[in-house]
């Protein structure tokens, strides 16, 4: 074969090398990367009931973790469970707290130093129950605050010298959609709970209609010197509003003469005007930068039904300034939006965490053309540099064939995401037979593929 033969076949296998690389690139980025076995362990099932509901997550500055869920089932008695352990797997679970005759819901948990507290709602699922917190795994159980009515999710969170609840509840059984934002808190030496404050009621960020408004899923963080609180919540409106569903912002700062927090400040509109946006989550890096993300929703017809897309959502507060500005969209972590299924539940759920210039924020969906059905994941999008810049890349975190929703997630500070989440266990009920599965590993890495170059 003549060199000039030889040479141009070179040329055409290196032009076809370099078209089938770009090819390649194209369909990572259009797609979810693995949290491959070189970056993170196997998932853990780490309750075995077939009978969990909404699990939480805390971590302490010795990298124990601590994995906390409700069960609400025939197969095991009703109660808290708890997980436990530095390494992988964690400890084999035992009961928190066992409710008895009484449904057990919505916990939270947290670490004083080296001790761990939780919170949690008992009574009648859903609602009315009662606010329960109790410290240490054999410590006895407090009252907050009951009756409580209607989304009542608290948040637990460790100040300075006090451990603070953030929590939505309504006036009665009967308004029990018409919740207002309350703040308790206890002093760590006290034995007793203050009586719960209401900060913001629902007609503050939704006037004039009162009748109608509420705060749903209230999220809260404090910065690192635990003197400054901020709060995100669902604000829901009149259904003839066109984004009936908005995401709102408060601060509140710790007034120690008076042990309270002042919320003065004026109540802040994050999501666009024409824009759906529920089931915010909030977090605060080491910088007191605010990282403010939520589930945005869009809603297309198609062949006579209405299907929901649903994006990532964010904002960030960095020296006084929401970026993007708020006069412009949010920034949306991910274009390609993800959707939930009809069977529980119908909306998508988010959590965060920040530790130094680190920040991920994991989210479930599936992916597809608009009206396909198919299974949630649970995806992991992070940043390296404060929210700035996120990684090209989404992160397919639980790479699992079965249904896997609500994620809750830690940062350590070896740079290791850990992270929970609810896991269907199969069959075709899908609205029960879920355990709590854990998953940890390294910082997704990003993954650059580049286009292989010849030389000749």
């Amino acid at each position: 074969m003549k060199l000039r033969t030889v040479l141009q076949l070179i040329g055409v296998l290196t032009l076809v090398l370099v078209y089938a690389t770009s090819v390649y690139v194209t369909m990572v980025y259009a797609s979810d990367s693995g949290w491959t076995l070189d970056d993170a362990h196997s998932p853990v099932n780490l309750s075995g009931s077939g009978d969990i509901r909404q699990p939480a997550m805390a971590i302490n500055t010795a990298g124990e973790v601590a994995v906390v869920w409700s069960n609400l089932g025939n197969n095991a008695a009703n109660g808290i469970f708890i997980a436990t352990g530095a390494g992988h797997p964690l400890t084999p679970s035992v009961a928190l707290v066992s409710s008895g005759e009484q449904n057990a819901w919505a916990p939270d948990v947290a670490y004083w130093n080296d001790t761990l507290v939780a919170a949690w709602v008992q009574g009648t699922f859903p609602y009315p129950g009662t606010i329960m917190q109790q410290d240490g795994v054999t410590g006895t159980p407090r009252t907050v605050m009951g009756p409580v009515y209607g989304y009542t999710t608290p948040r637990l969170l460790i100040g300075q010298e006090h451990l603070h609840l953030f929590f939505a509840s309504a006036p009665n059984e009967n308004d029990w959609s018409k919740t207002d934002l309350y703040h308790a808190q206890r002093n760590f030496t006290a034995t007793e709970w203050l009586s719960p404050t209401l900060i913001i009621t629902r007609a503050q960020a939704n006037q004039p209609i009162d009748t109608v408004g509420s705060i749903w899923y209230p999220h809260a963080a404090l910065n690192a010197a635990g003197d400054t609180a901020h709060v995100t919540w669902e604000q829901t409106a009149d259904p003839l509003v066109l984004a009936r569903y908005s995401v709102w912002y408060a601060q509140g700062t710790w007034q120690a003469d008076q042990q309270t927090f002042d919320w003065s400040a004026p109540l802040t509109r994050l999501s666009s005007a024409d824009k759906r946006g529920v089931r915010p989550k909030i977090a605060v890096d080491n910088a007191n930068r605010v990282h403010v993300a939520w589930v945005e929703q869009q809603i297309v017809e198609i062949s006579d039904k209405f299907i929901t897309l649903q994006y990532i959502a964010y904002r960030r507060l960095e020296n006084g300034q929401w970026m993007p500005p708020l006069d412009q969209p949010a920034q949306r972590l991910d274009p390609e939006p993800v959707q939930v299924n009809a069977f529980r539940p119908t909306w998508s759920n988010i959590a965060i965490d920040a530790r130094g210039d680190d920040i991920c924020i994991a989210w479930h969906g599936y992916r597809g053309a608009p009206g396909v059905s198919g299974l949630e994941e649970i995806l992991l999008k992070c940043s390296q540099n404060g929210g700035r810049t996120w990684a090209a890349q989404t992160t397919n975190a639980s790479e699992t064939p079965l249904l896997s929703l609500f994620p809750a997630m830690r940062l350590d500070m070896h740079r290791n995401v850990r992270l929970v989440w609810e896991q269907h266990q199969g069959g075709l009920e899908y609205r029960t037979n879920y355990d709590a599965v854990y998953r940890q590993g390294a910082f997704p890495r990003t993954r650059i593929y580049l286009p292989l170059v010849m030389r000749f």
